[in-house]
């Protein structure tokens, strides 16, 4: 019995290394060697900020349409907040929805919420960039 189970587990390990070798496996980053340099990849640009970016599901989080890169977000700053907080006198600039002012209770509060202060959890600004790899999704738009 135990000689069974030892040339099973060698035949399992030894299929799995004749698998992994094959040709099949592909990275992302081509056929290079794991150890070898990475390769420079050019910056991409930032989506044009033309406005609102229409949105691809329902109850998707609004898209941000510009560069956030220097952005400050943290527990004592919101860059965010100073063009969207009510009280900012930025034109055209999206106020924070009132529900960023509800806790968990529905209970009204005076500031954002804290659950909701970290804006880049939902919000993400868009790059001009192709996907790393294909897939079938189809927007709203595209229905």
């Amino acid at each position: 019995m135990m000689k069974k189970l030892s040339i099973l587990a060698l035949l399992f390990i030894s299929s799995s290394l004749v698998w992994a070798g094959s040709s099949s496996v592909h990275s992302l980053r081509g056929d290079a060697a794991l150890d070898a340099p990475a390769v420079a990849t050019s910056a991409k640009a930032w989506a044009v900020d033309d406005g609102k970016i229409s949105r691809n599901y329902p109850q998707q989080p609004p898209l941000v349409p510009h560069d956030i890169e220097d952005f400050v977000i943290n527990q004592d700053s919101n860059d965010c907040l100073n063009c969207h907080n009510w009280n900012s006198e930025m034109p055209g600039a999206t106020k924070v929805a009132v529900s960023h002012f509800l806790t968990r209770d529905n209970q009204a509060l005076a500031n954002i919420s804290p659950r909701r202060y970290f804006c880049t959890q939902c919000h993400v600004p868009q790059k001009d960039a192709k996907p790393l790899v294909s897939n079938m999704f189809r927007s709203l738009a595209d229905e």
